[in-house]
C-alpha cells in the first residue's frame, strides 16, 4: 500500500529552505503540499508570503485569494490579498479589504512619514497618501535606496514602525513595501559654503517655485527611544519616536543639500539665481 507522504515535514522543510536563501526549492515543495493536502490554507499562506516579499504580485495575489478562500478568518491573508490588488490595478478588491479594516475613508491631507529600507540601513522621508496603500515620496532619498523623489509607492498602513515627532506632534510612520511607478526626477547634491538657516530657506523656495524637491542631508534622522512613562518596553521597541531636529547643526560653514529636478539644467540655473540673491557658493554638484 502507498502511503501519502508527511506532508508537514514538506512543510517544515519548504519552511527551512525559505529562511536559508533558497525561495526556488521552498515553492516547489510547498507547491507539492498543496497537491496532496489542497484544502490546507497553510501551504498557499506560505506561497503567498514568498511572492509578496519578492514583488512578483501576480501569483501572490493567486496564493492570497486561495488562502482567504480557506481560512476566510486570516485577516492577515486579507490584508496581504489588499496589499497584493494595488499593484496588479485590481483596486475594487483593494477596497474592499481596506473597508474590513476600517480603512475605507482615510485622512489623505496630512502627510505620512516613511520608512524606507536599503543596504546602508533605513531612513525616515515623508510621503503623501493617495489612499490606504498608496503614496507618492516627497523628500528626497538616499540614492542607495532605489527610490526617488515624487516616485509613486506601495506602503503598508497596518506595519506601522514609530512616530516622527515635528513641533511636538507625532506623525505615524508606515514601512514601504514597493514603488509601483518610477516618477521622471532625477537626485542631485552639493555642498552650501554656508550653514546659515536663512540662507539655506532661500534656496528651499527657489526650489519650491521652480517645483524643484529639496532636502537637507546634514540634519540626518536618527531614533529616540520613548520616555512617556506608562509606555512599556514592548511599546517602546515597537514604536520608537524619530527626531529631525536634535543633530548639531554642521560647524564648518557648509550644508549638504538634495535637489530633485526632471532636467539637470533646472537644478543649475535654481543654483545660480541663489548665488546672486545670497551671495554664497556652492560645490561639489553631483547627479546621481
Amino acid at each position: 500500500m502507498n502511503l501519502p507522504p508527511n506532508y508537514l515535514e514538506l512543510y517544515e522543510q519548504a519552511l527551512r529552505y525559505d529562511k536559508v536563501g533558497d525561495p526556488y526549492t521552498a515553492v516547489k515543495l510547498l507547491k507539492k503540499v498543496t497537491r496532496i493536502v489542497p484544502d490546507w490554507a497553510g501551504a498557499f499562506r506560505s506561497l503567498g508570503h514568498i511572492y509578496s516579499r519578492r514583488g512578483e504580485w501576480k501569483p501572490a495575489f493567486h496564493y492570497w485569494s486561495k488562502t482567504v478562500a480557506l481560512d476566510a478568518d486570516d485577516r492577515d491573508a486579507w490584508w496581504q490579498l489588499g496589499l497584493a490588488a494595488v499593484p496588479l490595478k485590481r483596486m475594487r478588491t483593494a477596497q474592499t479589504v481596506w473597508a474590513k479594516f476600517g480603512f475605507g475613508s482615510v485622512d489623505l491631507s496630512q502627510p505620512l512619514g516613511l520608512q524606507l529600507k536599503h543596504d546602508d540601513g533605513y531612513e525616515i522621508l515623508w510621503m503623501q497618501p493617495l489612499d490606504a496603500a498608496r503614496g507618492r515620496v516627497v523628500s528626497i532619498p538616499h540614492p542607495g535606496s532605489g527610490m526617488g523623489y515624487r516616485d509613486l509607492l506601495l506602503y503598508d498602513r497596518r506595519g506601522q514602525r514609530g512616530y516622527n515627532v515635528v513641533a511636538r506632534r507625532r506623525v505615524p510612520i508606515f514601512e514601504a513595501v514597493s514603488r509601483l511607478k518610477r516618477s521622471p526626477y532625477q537626485t542631485f547634491s552639493c555642498l552650501l559654503h554656508t550653514s546659515n538657516a536663512g540662507h539655506i530657506e532661500q534656496l528651499e523656495q527657489l526650489c519650491y517655485d521652480a517645483g524643484l524637491g529639496f532636502e537637507v542631508w546634514s540634519n540626518a534622522t536618527r531614533a529616540v527611544q520613548q520616555t512617556r512613562a506608562n509606555a512599556s518596553d514592548d511599546e517602546r521597541r515597537a514604536f520608537p519616536e524619530y527626531y529631525s531636529d536634535l543633530l548639531p547643526r554642521p560647524e564648518n560653514g557648509t550644508a549638504l543639500v538634495a535637489m530633485a529636478a526632471i532636467h539637470p539644467a533646472e537644478v543649475e540655473r535654481t543654483l545660480n539665481d541663489w548665488q546672486i540673491i545670497s551671495l554664497q557658493q556652492f560645490s561639489d554638484l553631483r547627479a546621481y
